[in-house]
């Protein structure tokens, strides 16, 4: 059996559409969102989170497929505004909230 990833998505509005402006929620949406997950996470056996390079952008680091990122550039004989080493990027919110996770529960990562 096999599994075509593409066909297992949500449909939505702008859906494959590169270069459209980041949308945010309220701060009463996120905490809603974030009770929900948290309720999640406590009642769940195993937890699988998939992030890809994107969680690393709000740190200055480009991801790679984004409109702003390095190979969507580099086809365009560009290269990103954004320059940031690793060693001076900073953690970011969602880092931070994968690593408490770590350090309150017994969960793992594998990268």
């Amino acid at each position: 059996m096999s599994c075509n990833y593409a066909d297992g998505l949500s449909p939505y509005e702008n859906k494959g559409v590169l270069g459209v402006d980041e949308k945010f929620d309220s701060k009463e949406e996120v905490a809603e969102k974030v009770a929900t997950l948290a309720a999640w996470i406590q009642e769940s056996n195993h937890v699988v989170i998939h992030t890809g390079a994107g969680i690393s952008t709000s740190a200055g680091i480009p991801d790679f497929r984004g409109p702003k990122g390095v190979w969507t550039l580099e086809a365009k004989g560009e290269k990103p505004d954004m320059n940031i080493s690793f060693n001076d990027a900073v953690p970011t919110k969602t880092h931070m909230a994968l690593a408490k996770l770590v350090q309150v529960g017994e969960y793992t990562f594998q990268i």
